[in-house]
């Protein structure tokens, strides 16, 4: 096992399900500094009944899981809203334009975020997905049409609006 070959191979993969599941990029860069470590601790108990990143993708889940629990993450950061407050309406609105979807696939309930993250964002496939979740692919499969039914519905909503 070697840690630079991790980081290399699998260092932006991370930062990007992380940055993506905690909405923040500092926490995400503590996250995958965590998931490298505890994998680092654990390579003696994987069993290569799955992939190298499946494996990695799947301890990164759980410490971003654990993040969120804690009560330090609770806590609301005036500088977003300062951020918000100094953008112009042209820069206000380019943006909301290209977050609409990201804010829907937000508003889902984690178990169909999660999914439509790792399928559309990370392109991991049904079976990856599976592993990564420790369920069956037709439960995957399932969120999947529940989550594009919940985005669907969302998006039919805004355009009546």
């Amino acid at each position: 096992m070697d840690m630079e070959r991790w980081i290399n191979d699998y260092g932006d993969h991370l930062l990007r399900i992380c940055r993506l599941y905690l909405r923040d990029m500092a926490l995400a860069e503590d996250a995958v500094q965590d998931t490298f470590i505890r994998a680092w601790q654990k390579y003696d108990s994987f069993e290569n009944r799955s992939s190298e990143k499946t494996w990695i993708t799947k301890i990164a889940m759980n410490v971003c899981k654990n993040m969120l629990k804690s009560p330090w993450h609770m806590r609301v950061k005036v500088e977003d809203f300062e951020q918000l407050a100094n953008l112009s309406k042209n820069e206000y609105e380019q943006i909301n334009d290209k977050v609409d979807v990201i804010n829907a696939v937000l508003k889902l309930k984690g178990k169909y975020r999660v999914v439509v993250i790792l399928y559309y964002y990370e392109e991991l496939s049904v079976k990856e997905i599976a592993e990564v979740l420790s369920e069956k692919e037709s439960t995957i499969f399932t969120r999947l049409n529940r989550a594009k039914e919940q985005l669907g519905q969302f998006f039919d909503k805004i355009e009546k609006e």
